[in-house]
């Protein structure tokens, strides 16, 4: 299935700035409608600043914000057709949950059975009828939580802001309000504008990633692009365990590139025209290589990438175990693989002398 192609929202050459001190450089980012897009980054990469300017919390300094096409940089708050939810939900201790979800109906106006019929819907939406009467503060914060979605869905918005509403939570009730706010937002088609610094997190709920540093956007795509095709060491490094190898560009065959390492040579499949493909020899590089698409001892001809290793380290966590291999041809090469857990124990020990070997599609390159 396709997914959404429409732009709704359109940040055009935005600049943010605090005094001297910038915060936001050139950031041009389409969200589409009826996606769920997450910008990601650790903290001061500017990711929340993108929210706030969106939410109209804090005025741009230069650039402009696009609704449908038509500029609302200078549109009051209460005038865009957008709502947030925040980290610490900002619920009404004195109030009800049926209060808290219908306060924003009630600032406009609408009828008192309007605004019950509405309630009750968007407690339905968000699984807690029955709640209606309680207080926030007999509530769990999975609870609070989706009490403070369903303010800002009752209002029909064109688009929910998120920033970091799941930091509060412990990991287990995280990974199932992950899960919620997916489905949710599937099923009513709204479009989320989700922030978080959490990769993991990015990668569960997201349609498309915008990965945010010091600033500045670093690359968007879907969370496979970013995950496995990385546009820099940054994004690399960032996005997950990588297994980086300084290199240097060798000769080309076709999309296949050859990289010359200190721990010998290999081969990398590169999309047509991209840069690791069309460059000259001789550049500088990196061969990226994801610690699960490491294979131990296995005699498959389509590993052409194969390299003779010691075992140094096993970590065991959990489902998977972290195996920390180096090379044996004196090089400074050492590697990550990830293995799934065996309760009967690892096929390999610290110390055993093995092979491991890599295809030429499960690596990429990034130029240095």
């Amino acid at each position: 299935m396709r997914g959404p192609t429409k732009t709704l929202l359109e940040l055009k050459d935005v600049h943010k700035s605090y005094g001297d001190v910038p915060v936001l450089s050139q950031i041009n980012l389409a969200i589409r409608e009826g996606e769920f897009m997450t910008v990601l980054g650790p903290s001061g990469s500017g990711k929340t600043t993108i929210l706030r300017l969106i939410g109209g919390f804090t005025e741009l300094t230069t650039g402009a914000i696009l609704l449908d096409g038509a500029d609302i940089s200078s549109m009051p708050i209460n005038r865009r057709p957008f709502n947030t939810v925040f980290q610490d939900y900002a619920l009404f201790p004195h109030m009800t949950v049926a209060g808290n979800v219908g306060y924003g109906l009630k600032v406009r106006g609408v009828s008192k059975p309007e605004i019950r019929d509405r309630v009750r819907r968007s407690l339905a939406l968000v699984q807690l009828e029955g709640f209606a009467d309680r207080y926030p503060s007999q509530l769990s914060g999975g609870q609070q939580q989706r009490v403070a979605l369903a303010r800002a869905l009752i209002c029909d918005p064109r688009l929910i802001l998120l920033d970091e509403p799941l930091g509060a939570l412990d990991a287990e009730l995280r990974r199932q309000m992950q899960r919620f706010l997916k489905r949710l937002q599937r099923e009513i088609q709204t479009t989320f504008l989700f922030v978080t610094h959490d990769q993991e997190e990015a990668v569960t709920m997201a349609d498309r990633i915008c990965v945010m540093n010091t600033g500045r956007i670093v690359q968007v795509g879907s969370p496979q692009e970013v995950y496995y095709r990385p546009l820099s060491e940054y994004v690399a490094r960032f996005f997950g365990d990588n297994n980086l190898i300084e290199a240097v560009l060798k000769a080309r065959n076709g999309v296949r590139r050859y990289l010359e390492t200190p721990a010998g040579t290999f081969v990398c499949a590169t999309k047509e025209g991209s840069p690791a493909s069309s460059r000259p020899d001789g550049l500088p590089a990196k061969l990226i290589v994801r610690p699960e698409a490491i294979h131990l001892n296995r005699p498959d001809s389509a590993l052409v990438n194969r390299l003779a290793v010691r075992v140094e380290e096993i970590n065991f966590v959990g489902p998977t175990s972290q195996v920390m291999v180096r090379a044996l041809n004196h090089s400074p090469t050492t590697l990550m693989i990830k293995l799934p857990s065996r309760a009967g124990g690892m096929p390999v020990t610290v110390g055993t002398e093995t092979e491991i070997g890599w295809s030429d599609e499960e690596c990429h390159i990034v130029l240095a």
